[in-house]
C-alpha cells in the first residue's frame, strides 16, 4: 500500500520548545484504506537528537516506523 504524508504539525510547550510532532498518514489499495495520526515524541529520537536536528523526511520516517509497529500482528497460532 502506498502511504502518503498528508500533514505534519509541530506541537509546542509553554516555553515555545517543540514538544512533539504529529504526522498524518493515509493510503489506500483497492477497498483497503488507512488513515493514521502518529505522534513523534522525544522518546522516539535517538540519543543526542533533537527535533531541531530532524528534516521533514526524518520525521516522516520515524512516524512510518511507529505506524508499522503499531499495526504489526503476530501470525495466528495453529
Amino acid at each position: 500500500m502506498n502511504i502518503k504524508k498528508t500533514a505534519l504539525t509541530y506541537n509546542f510547550d509553554g516555553d515555545g520548545n517543540t514538544s512533539s510532532i504529529t504526522v498524518s498518514l493515509s493510503g489506500n489499495e483497492g477497498a483497503d484504506y488507512l488513515n493514521a495520526n502518529m505522534q513523534v515524541t522525544s522518546e522516539d529520537l535517538t540519543s543526542g537528537q533533537t527535533f531541531d536536528d530532524l528534516t521533514m523526511k526524518d520525521i516522516t520516517t520515524i512516524a512510518r516506523t511507529k505506524l508499522a509497529k503499531a499495526t504489526a500482528q503476530d501470525a495466528p497460532k495453529a
